[in-house]
């Protein structure tokens, strides 16, 4: 797929793939804001759809799951980690819960504007996903990686 360049804002010159690698509560909300006009309409429904459904590698036996846990002072993310479903939830006082897939909405859908939460929750989806958390994705590798059905459930 061709992707359109964002023509506006803090994000000019960067195409959606990129955009929600990079700061996905922005993402988030400029598509929950109806911002996105014309050619970006659909590529943002797409990458919402797919953002949101990321599966996780090395699981085809469904033998995994992304847990997720919750600041308790704050009520905001804390961070992600790629666990087996047979492990019992985490223990503590960080509330937890698990999904069969890597969100990147689940910051803003805890708590709306958490930059510290979504840099660590990218940090933790690029461990997943490419190997190491502090990956520099390049606008190819993030538009391949949404061009590839078979990254989503």
């Amino acid at each position: 797929m061709t992707w359109s360049t964002v023509k506006f804002g803090k994000h000019k010159g960067k195409t959606l793939p990129e955009i929600v690698f990079s700061d996905p509560d922005w993402f988030f909300w400029a598509t929950e804001d109806g911002i996105f006009k014309g050619p970006l309409t659909s590529e943002a429904n797409l990458i919402n759809a797919r953002a949101k459904s990321i599966r996780i590698p090395n699981n085809a036996n469904g033998t995994l799951a992304a847990e997720y846990l919750i600041h308790p002072p704050t009520g905001k993310f804390a961070g992600m980690n790629i666990v087996p479903t047979s492990q019992p939830l985490h223990h503590g006082s960080s509330p937890v819960f698990r999904k069969q897939v890597i969100d990147l909405s689940t910051t803003r859908n805890i708590a709306p504007y958490d930059k510290l939460g979504c840099k660590n929750l990218i940090s933790a989806a690029k461990q997943a996903l490419f190997g190491y958390r502090s990956a520099r994705l390049s606008q190819q590798q993030c538009e391949l990686f949404f061009d590839t059905p078979s990254n989503f459930m």
